[in-house]
């Protein structure tokens, strides 16, 4: 089911569960999709909220209803907007590079009129990058990326990125949301260019 946000569902194969990255607009909707892959919203013990966009936190209330137990990573220029909506839960602020559990790491905040954070998935020696709006800009979520790891992989809003030269050698290019010059970085990255739809499956 289709809805105005963006949203991952990350299944951690270290820790046989999974996590969320943001919860898009509706959160019917994603209770709707998450039902799709069969995955009982139990099994979910963290959710990394990019920043405080409603197409991007939407969601949380109705996840964090059917599960309070969840914890909730959200910038910590953001926590004095979270932990009053929610006192029951456990909200925590991120401002530097996190490990959340093995193999899910924070970039930690990025940017200062809008903060914002992202998600570095780590196996082996790679990393896989899963990113919101990228306001504070892309180019920055990669160099911080490429602190952990070999990037093969980016996924989610490019916003108005036009520093495309940062995307080389990367793997996977999922340019999708709020980015405004998809056209371009297909062109550029024709091979590496991958469209993103709602229900869209990644192994890595």
């Amino acid at each position: 089911m289709t809805g105005f946000g963006f949203s991952a569902l990350i299944y951690n194969p270290y820790m046989d569960n999974y996590c969320l990255f943001d919860t898009g607009g509706d959160g019917k909707v994603l209770i709707h999709n998450i039902n799709q892959f069969k995955v009982d919203i139990q099994n979910i013990k963290n959710i990394i909220i990019s920043h405080s966009h409603f197409d991007h936190s939407g969601g949380l209330s109705k996840i964090l209803a059917k599960n309070p137990n969840i914890k909730v990573y959200v910038p910590i220029g953001n926590l004095n907007s979270f932990q009053p909506k929610y006192p029951q839960n456990k909200i925590i602020g991120v401002e530097n590079l996190l490990r959340i559990e093995k193999g899910l790491i924070s970039s930690g905040q990025i940017g200062k009129s809008i903060r914002e954070q992202a998600l570095i998935i780590k196996k082996d020696d790679d990393v896989f990058l899963i990113v919101g709006c990228t306001h504070p800009g892309l180019e920055n979520f990669i160099l911080k990326a490429k602190e952990i790891g070999s990037l093969i992989g980016i996924i989610g809003g490019f916003h108005g990125f036009r520093k495309y030269s940062y995307l080389e050698n990367i793997s996977i290019i999922g340019a999708c949301h709020c980015t405004s010059h998809t056209k371009a970085i297909r062109k550029r990255y024709p091979n590496n260019f991958k469209q993103i739809c709602v229900g869209d499956s990644i192994s890595f």
